[in-house]
């Protein structure tokens, strides 16, 4: 065999292959012969039939199906012998594969292209997390009273800041009646930031017991794509007009929350809290930037299979998420949202993985025990048979690759343990 390979793009190569006949020939008499021995003919027996025979009959496609071996075996053996690492399904091109000559090919792939990442050393972005107030504190407590929040009813028209219950009497969207729309679960809160300005305007200054028609504009960028920037006229009950009842902060609410001695103890937790939340927030921060200024410093191309592939993981996700009666979105559609992100998302794995290879930044054992026995007892997992399940499975791997990446961003932020 006899293999040339360039390099066109970065990320592709085009490995030209020339069989010589003699190979091809031997590939082609073993095959005959293997089919010799376990083809079954009427009026012969078994692994008797002539070879002229089956020649004939059959040697057209057991030709081919040698010549198809050959080029499976030898384009695995040009890819070994000149360090290819194809990312891709390979195309095979110009097969010429006529009788007693050479076979000859050409093989057409997509690899990563070889990166140099230059002065990721002397990235200088810090961590720097911003100091919690009071206000913060007081945010924070508001927040854990409003999962204990009650819902009182009350006989007045409903204001803004009130908590509206009803039910659809009729939905027309864009002139059409939707049948058995689904009445919320839960109360719909006027005045509140995700609502539609236009059904918040219809529903207040009404009581209880009130049927009311609505229209709404639903704005283009609305969530949920069949309605988006379509009118729809709804005609409402309102079941119940409610205002939400926060608890105090006393001793059976700081009971709910935990072991605290008064309240300053648990605002104190609470301020605890938030500087972690805020020190991890800031670090993320920080190695974002880390890492998007090392991609603007380093050009370098991504090859369109990774692209492709990682746009396939997202359409599956979406696919695998859609909400049930809501019409998938097209790949194509898929595709345009995320190719950027496409783009980013690979050359920030591609840096990170440099940096780790440069820098000989691992996981240690202790690091991944570590991991394993926080997520034991996140589980309530015995530590020995949750390790010997991800063993087996390949999460360990996974855990040692997260740790190394988490690493390698802590590197380029000066965090180093």
């Amino acid at each position: 065999m006899k293999a040339t390979v360039s390099s066109p793009e970065s990320w592709k190569r085009i490995i030209e292959v020339e069989i010589p006949v003699e190979e091809v020939n031997s590939a082609f008499d073993e095959k005959m012969a293997k089919y010799r021995k376990e083809l079954k003919m009427p009026g012969f027996r078994p692994g008797k039939v002539p070879a002229a025979l089956i020649k004939q009959r059959f040697g057209g496609s057991i030709r081919g199906e040698a010549i198809d071996e050959l080029v499976q075996k030898t384009f695995r053996q040009a890819c070994d012998d000149n360090k290819i690492v194809p990312i891709a399904q390979a195309k095979v091109n110009d097969l010429k594969a006529e009788e007693n000559a050479p076979v000859s090919f050409a093989i057409e792939i997509e690899v990563d292209p070889e990166i140099e990442i230059k002065g990721y050393d002397k990235v200088k972005v810090k961590v720097s997390p911003k100091k919690i107030k009071d206000s913060d504190i007081d945010d924070a407590v508001k927040g854990l009273q409003d999962r204990f929040a009650e819902f009182k009813d009350v006989s007045r028209e409903a204001k803004k800041g009130d908590y509206i219950r009803f039910e659809y009497l009729k939905v027309v969207m864009d002139g059409v009646e939707r049948p058995n729309v689904q009445n919320p679960t839960y109360p719909v809160e006027l005045g509140a930031e995700s609502q539609i300005k236009d059904f918040d305007k219809g529903l207040m200054g009404h009581a209880a017991g009130e049927t009311v028609d609505v229209e709404v504009k639903f704005p283009k960028d609305y969530a949920e794509a069949d309605i988006a920037g379509k009118i729809g006229q709804f005609q409402i009950k309102i079941t119940a007009v409610q205002e939400k009842i926060l608890p105090e902060v006393n001793e059976e609410f700081l009971k709910k929350m935990g072991t605290f001695a008064d309240e300053a103890a648990f605002r104190a937790n609470v301020k605890e809290n938030l500087e972690k939340e805020e020190a991890s927030r800031a670090k993320t921060e920080a190695q974002n930037e880390a890492v998007e200024k090392i991609i603007n410093e380093n050009q370098f191309d991504v090859p369109s299979a990774r692209i492709e592939q990682f746009i396939d993981y997202m359409y599956n996700e979406s696919t695998r998420y859609n909400r049930p009666g809501t019409p998938l979105p097209p790949r194509e559609e898929v595709a345009a949202h995320y190719q950027e992100t496409a783009v980013k998302s690979i050359k920030r794995q591609r840096i990170l993985d440099f940096i780790a290879a440069k820098e000989n930044i691992k996981a240690s054992q202790e690091e991944v025990d570590k991991e394993v026995q926080r997520l034991a007892d996140m589980y309530n997992q015995p530590f020995e048979t949750l390790k010997q399940t991800f063993r087996k499975n390949g999460t360990t791997n996974r855990i040692r690759e997260d740790l190394r990446e988490q690493k390698t961003l802590d590197y380029l932020v000066g965090e180093t343990a």
